[in-house]
């Protein structure tokens, strides 16, 4: 009887103390620095024979578009962002039998299209770089 006496007190002792014991301290470090992004330039192009005119329509890095009316190709525009993401797009129609665009990141090409029909269309974009 003593035996389970003495495992009962220790028993309710160890649980005593399990319940007075502090819970673990959780720390929060403070937020981050953010990261430093690298400028990125997004281009622009459009290229070939205007004919008796043409107009374009672009969608600028914050998401704006943008009427231009053609007098001379080539053309061509560039914008500077240090957003994480660059994304834009361009769309032309030339009275002229030959037409093409392109869009470059950080002078790299990452669309181009062309069109070599009368009333020549072309679209390029950049969905995410």
């Amino acid at each position: 009887m003593a035996v389970v006496a003495l495992a009962g007190g220790a028993v309710g002792m160890w649980k005593v103390h399990q319940f007075s014991t502090p819970p673990p301290v959780i720390t929060v470090n403070g937020p981050a620095a953010p990261e430093q992004s690298t400028p990125k330039q997004l281009t622009y192009e459009l290229f070939g024979s205007l004919g008796d005119g043409g107009m374009l329509v672009y969608l600028d890095i914050d998401g704006h578009p943008h009427r231009v009316d053609l007098t001379a190709l080539p053309w061509s525009h560039t914008e500077t962002t240090t957003l994480t993401v660059v994304s834009g797009s361009i769309s032309a129609q030339v009275h002229g039998g030959q037409l093409g665009c392109r869009m470059l990141v950080n002078g790299i090409v990452r669309d181009e299209q062309s069109d070599t029909h009368e009333d020549a269309h072309v679209m390029c974009r950049v969905k995410s770089a």
